[in-house]
């Protein structure tokens, strides 16, 4: 039979994903998978409706049972349901199916109980013959209007006979107004799958939102990060460079997100902690970048070819005086000082096409590839350089005390005349372009340089004419470079920072993965551990009794004595 008092709400522990009870049950609301669990297992003491409940008519409410075992009407010790026999029994009668020693055995298994001779409606017995009966009540505490206790349902358990305190052992027909207006506890606590799979629900929510955010942010972010055209330097634009980050950036925020909408909590929290914490490592890396320094090479086209070009300059210079000395400082591996012809008053002066004493035949970028050696181990070729009394500075044969610079004396170079912006096309380029260093640039003129066109560099970066004379020749070309200094703050387009953005990213990265796959082991952990407290609590709400007779929480079996005969 369907119960009157039909209830078409989900149960506040299927808030997520309303999973609809068995038939039999189907005016009630319970709290787990066992018949209709879903997801919000932590609401499992919600045990009445946030709204309704507090405002259920008192008509709803039902008192608590006063009806002692005992029937006034008849004075047998405990009433008979079927009235002709109450009053046979009452009337003295010997030769009734059941006598008045019965009634008071009955009476006596629970003194404070209420009893009856009644048909069992409840347990292994119900439906079955008349016999001593406990009128066992399933009551809500304090789910009343007042705070008072409530009966949710009422049924005759057989002496003898047990049952378990749960509203499915309770026919529908004695369920009361008030037991649709509770969530009845769960029949078993929430497992740790049970939380994983409320979690990965969760994490669910909301994801097209979150994909669109992550979209929008990665985009913003890819187009501050993306690379100016050359003479540019805004923030935000619609450069090339710019465009190419903003597209790269949104799909890459896009993926973040959608990983961690669809990846389950754990799989989604480290997606995401992963992405954020990369990013902040390589943008924290990025600012505190250092590395050798690269090469400028860019984008350019020749004679209609997309190809890559090496910025520099065509270097004209004046040779020095023959009554001038200069020296050159392999401490620092550039700084020049040029002075008289008895190494005093040395000033610092820039110089190129730079040859040193102790390596006859050889420019200095062959002789940076050798790391000065022959001058590290000989004093005789280091000098140093010394402040005098009278504020001049004087180059000094020797090594110097403490950490004083070590400078070799140069042969040859020359005072720069003119400086004309010009480039080169790179051909064979290391790795793309993203790290090509001082070294790299040695053995690739070694290689290349023979030959090489120089072309003469417009403002913006464009290929101009070709640099034809003697004195604008590739062996005048001096390299531009790019140093981890350079920049903004924060320039991810800086190739010398590249190997600490990537530590930095890597580094943030791996500790986001880690960090993140223990937080959710713990959220997991926690939400467990406090749904399982709030179920335990839960099922204290609810509890069976007979009379004043205490039997049990919910979901615990509980046993009538059987009657004895004597």
């Amino acid at each position: 039979m369907k119960n009157k008092y039909s209830i078409i709400s989900c149960s506040v522990l299927a808030a997520l994903v309303c999973i609809a009870p068995d038939a039999a049950y189907s005016a009630l609301r319970v709290g787990n998978h066992s018949r209709s669990y879903a997801d919000a297992y932590g609401q499992v003491n919600a045990l009445r409706a946030q709204a309704d409940a507090a405002t259920q008519s008192v008509e709803q409410t039902v008192p608590l049972a006063t009806t002692a075992s005992a029937d006034a009407d008849t004075g047998l010790p405990v009433r008979v349901a079927d009235a002709n026999l109450a009053n046979q029994i009452a009337s003295g009668a010997t030769d009734t199916p059941v006598g008045y020693n019965q009634l008071d055995a009955c009476a006596m298994i629970y003194p404070n109980g209420e009893f009856a001779w009644d048909t069992p409606t409840l347990g292994r017995g119900a439906g079955g013959a008349g016999t001593c009966v406990a009128v066992v009540e399933m009551r809500g505490y304090q789910m009343g209007e007042n705070g008072q206790d409530v009966v949710l349902a009422r049924a005759n358990l057989a002496a003898g006979d047990s049952v378990k305190c749960n509203i499915s052992e309770f026919p529908e027909y004695s369920y009361t107004a008030a037991a649709g207006n509770i969530v009845f506890p769960a029949d078993t606590a929430p497992t740790m799958d049970d939380v994983v799979d409320v979690m990965n629900q969760e994490q669910k929510k909301n994801a097209g939102i979150k994909i669109a955010a992550g979209a929008l942010i990665g985009a913003l972010g890819g187009n501050m990060a993306g690379e100016n055209d050359v003479g540019n330097t805004s923030l935000l634009g619609t450069d090339k460079g710019k465009l190419q980050g903003t597209a790269i950036g949104a799909l890459s925020g896009a993926a973040v997100m959608a990983g961690n909408a669809y990846a389950g909590k754990v799989g989604g929290d480290i997606i995401l902690s992963t992405g954020v914490n990369a990013a902040a490592g390589g943008v924290v890396g990025n600012m505190a970048g250092t590395g050798e320094s690269v090469l400028r090479i860019e984008d350019c086209d020749i004679d209609g070819r997309s190809t890559r070009c090496l910025w520099g300059m065509v270097v004209t210079n004046t040779p020095l005086r023959v009554d001038e000395h200069a020296f050159f400082n392999i401490s620092d591996g550039g700084t020049t000082y040029v002075c008289d012809v008895n190494d005093n008053n040395c000033k610092l002066t820039e110089l190129v096409a730079i040859e040193l004493d102790a390596y006859p035949g050889m420019n200095i970028d062959e002789v940076s590839e050798l790391q000065f050696e022959n001058i590290e181990l000989n004093s005789n070729l280091q000098y140093h350089l010394q402040e005098n009394s009278d504020g001049t500075r004087q180059m000094v044969l020797g090594p110097g005390t403490g950490n004083a610079a070590i400078y070799a004396k140069i042969s040859s170079a020359g005072r720069i005349d003119r400086q004309i912006p010009a480039m080169v096309e790179i051909k064979n380029e290391r790795n793309y372009g993203v790290s090509m260093t001082r070294d790299d640039w040695r053995s690739w003129r070694n290689v290349y340089g023979v030959n090489t066109t120089v072309y003469q560099r417009a403002a913006r970066g464009d290929v101009g004419p070709v640099l034809d004379s003697e004195s604008y020749s590739f062996d005048n070309f001096y390299p531009m470079y790019q140093d981890a200094s350079d920049g903004r703050l924060i320039d991810l387009g800086n190739k010398a920072r590249l190997r600490s953005t990537l530590i930095g990213a890597g580094a943030g990265g791996a500790m986001g993965a880690f960090t993140a796959y223990q937080g959710a082991q713990n959220d997991i952990e926690n939400r467990w551990v406090t749904a399982v407290r709030e179920y335990n609590d839960s099922l204290q709400k609810v509890y069976c009794i007979t009379g004043d007779r205490f039997l049990g929480y919910y979901n615990d079996d509980i046993y009538i004595p059987a009657l004895n005969q004597q």
